[in-house]
């Protein structure tokens, strides 16, 4: 793959991740939303802001880039640091309290782990914000995984919650390698992710993906798969938003907010998705200059993608 396809990809990927996100928000919580209803926020003359979902992975982003790498003090004080300076960004109650006990002085991989009696949270809150992740390390899916489950032990320590954002993350990174999009194997794509779960929820959700695919009904997708915040029933369903519409990002982005539920999250995690499969040249213009913070991912994305590139004089990608 050459320099700028991987650029594109990168770009795609988080500027995916906030047009889902932004366009989703005004409809979350819906059991269904029509297609007619999600034409009119898009023609409406207004700018569409991002939620909690963009503003943690700007920090994941912004650590990584800063620190040339994975470090969890420093990226749970960014995450923190965030949170406080715009805590209207519509976080859910969990995060919040682990960025408290941070500025109290726990430690960042500790601050989670007592949360919901000791369980830590389920939610999709690690994986919603994972991409960076994905992009960095893209060439290595063991260090996908693997900084996948760290960044996610900062507020997520649940096995399913870690499972999905390792899911997500991978999911990103074999797209980005991906060099022709039209030669796309589903089969073997789901069966990588498939090797990168243990929790029966995953591989069972996994498994019906394939059986869904290429048009089930929305009530039978919700039923199989889920739309909730939990990580198991939203993750899996960004999957398979993605593959249904793979050749289209509006048509991905779209249809994942059509199903209803966390609306926000999950057409950010599909259409951060389809960013990375089919690059930054496949979401409309128009899309992109409708929402708060484009530019500025822009410019992470090219960031982790010098991080990412081979020394030059190297093999090729």
């Amino acid at each position: 793959m050459d320099e700028s396809s991987l650029k594109s990809k990168f770009r795609g990927a988080l500027v995916g991740v906030v047009i889902g996100d932004a366009l989703g928000a005004p409809f979350e919580g819906m059991q269904t939303v029509s297609r007619p209803a999600i034409e009119d926020v898009l023609d409406a003359d207004v700018a569409l802001g991002y939620t909690d979902d963009t503003h943690m992975t700007i920090g994941i982003a912004g650590s990584l880039i800063e620190r040339g790498g994975f470090d969890g003090a420093h990226m749970a004080e960014v995450l923190a640091r965030n949170y406080f300076a715009q805590p209207w960004r519509g976080y859910g109650p969990a995060p919040p309290e682990v960025f408290r006990r941070l500025r109290e002085g726990a430690r960042w991989d500790q601050a989670a782990r007592t949360l919901f009696g000791g369980q830590g949270s389920f939610g999709n809150g690690s994986a919603m914000r994972v991409t960076p992740v994905g992009l960095l390390a893209h060439r290595d899916l063991d260090q996908v995984a693997d900084l996948a489950e760290q960044t996610s032990i900062i507020t997520h320590t649940h096995m399913l919650g870690i499972e999905g954002a390792v899911l997500q993350a991978c999911a990103v990174a074999i797209l980005v390698r991906a060099v022709d999009e039209n030669t796309f194997d589903v089969g073997e794509f789901v069966a990588q992710l498939r090797a990168r779960v243990r929790a029966p929820k995953y591989q069972r959700r996994l498994d019906t993906i394939e059986d869904l695919l290429p048009d089930s009904s929305a009530d039978r997708v919700v039923e199989e798969l889920g739309h909730s915040i939990a990580a198991h029933e939203s993750v899996p369903t960004a999957i398979y938003t993605f593959l249904r519409n793979a050749s289209s990002f509006t048509e991905a982005v779209t249809y994942a907010i059509e199903l209803g539920g966390d609306t926000d999250t999950i057409a950010s995690m599909a259409g951060a998705l389809s960013g990375a499969h089919l690059g930054l040249e496949a979401i409309p213009e128009g899309w992109r200059n409708r929402v708060e913070g484009t530019d500025s991912l822009i410019q992470k994305a090219d960031a982790l993608a010098e991080m990412a590139l081979p020394p030059r004089g190297s093999a090729a990608l």
